[in-house]
């Protein structure tokens, strides 16, 4: 029985030059895929944090008296409301601010009618009965609007989970092909060497040690692809958030990645070595069988 490490196979052939730097752009793909699902599901799980438990009402009674009678009940009533931990009005500076995206820069005392902003911040997402509050608040005048986040909210955490199903759908795929990569250069390999193996089988080599030359083959351009596309995803991704660092606020900063997340990437190349590694021993030893 052959018991030493039998190396019959070619060291310079093109197909295994190549093969790693397939693998490289698949796993450079599947990275991106998984990073961008990861981060998309905590960005908005911490962004949403804040909203899930705050409202604001608008006064927008255009007479600048009887909107401070408006505003003056709507406060004392939203402040005696159970599950509200408190209420207040939203300077008009702030307002204008937050205005001045789409009216450019306002001085404070203008002519235009702001409307009057009141910041409400819940106990807890259910504490208050939404629609009850917006029927409260419409006996007082119809010139007050309740502005309830969850809508919106819920419309975008539906969007979010179709792209992230969407993009474990992406790794999959990448994953099938990767492994049919394999599968059909380990076939090439074996119909190239079909009449050594067979010298081989005559002289009692085990189907394991010839498999054996395959797997580890396999393993280290497993290993080696996955090591380049797990870099240059790595570069990308640092890359990418140091862009957007200085735009850390609201939905684009918290979807900024974490560093500190993606300790699990210096896995992947062991993770793409281990899967080539067993595709190619199962490719092989059935492979096998068949010319016995």
């Amino acid at each position: 029985m052959f018991r030493t490490k039998i190396a019959f196979l070619p060291t310079t052939k093109q197909s295994d030059t190549l093969l790693p730097w397939v693998i490289a752009v698949m796993l450079f793909l599947s990275t991106l895929s998984l990073v961008l699902a990861i981060t998309l599901g905590n960005g908005l799980n911490k962004w949403s944090q804040g909203l899930t438990t705050s409202l604001s009402v608008q006064v927008i009674n255009a007479d600048s008296d009887m909107r401070t009678q408006d505003t003056t009940q709507a406060l004392k009533m939203l402040r005696a409301t159970p599950g509200i931990e408190y209420a207040d009005i939203v300077a008009d500076a702030e307002v204008l601010e937050m205005l001045s995206p789409w009216l450019g820069e306002l001085p404070t005392e203008n002519a235009l009618p702001v409307p009057t902003l009141i910041e409400i911040k819940l106990i807890s997402p259910d504490s208050v009965n939404i629609s009850a509050l917006k029927q409260r608040l419409k006996t007082i005048s119809s010139d007050i609007r309740l502005d309830d986040h969850q809508a919106w909210i819920v419309q975008i955490f539906k969007l979010a989970s179709t792209i992230r199903w969407l993009l474990t759908a992406v790794v999959f795929m990448i994953i099938l092909s990767t492994i049919s990569i394999v599968i059909f250069g380990c076939r090439a390999g074996l119909a190239t060497h079909k009449e050594s193996i067979e010298i081989m089988h005559m002289l009692g080599a085990e189907d394991d040690i010839i498999a054996k030359s395959f797997d580890q083959r396999y393993m280290l351009h497993g290993l080696k692809g996955g090591a380049i596309g797990t870099s240059i995803a790595a570069i990308v991704i640092y890359m990418i958030s140091n862009l957007i660092e200085n735009l850390d606020t609201g939905l684009i900063g918290a979807l900024l990645p974490q560093s500190s997340n993606f300790w699990w990437l210096l896995i992947l190349p062991v993770f793409t070595a281990m899967i080539t590694m067993l595709t190619a021993r199962f490719t092989t030893k059935r492979a096998l069988l068949k010319l016995m």
